[in-house]
């Protein structure tokens, strides 16, 4: 999975953005007050553990 779908995934469970950092970007989801950070690397495949630990902090 691309970095691009791992952010299509956290906006349809209700994260925004919030800021630019040095190499990441900075999402919030306003009910959780949970603060995601996602590489800037859209065509990049994630690392499969990373990936898992995303998809549990975003709820799937």
């Amino acid at each position: 999975m691309k970095w691009n779908e791992v952010l299509r995934m956290a906006e349809d469970r209700g994260y925004r953005f919030f800021r630019h950092c040095k190499k990441h970007d900075a999402y919030v989801h306003p009910d959780k007050k949970d603060v995601l950070y996602l590489e800037r690397h859209w065509g990049q495949e994630v690392k499969r553990g990373l990936l898992n630990q995303l998809k549990k902090q975003i709820g799937f």
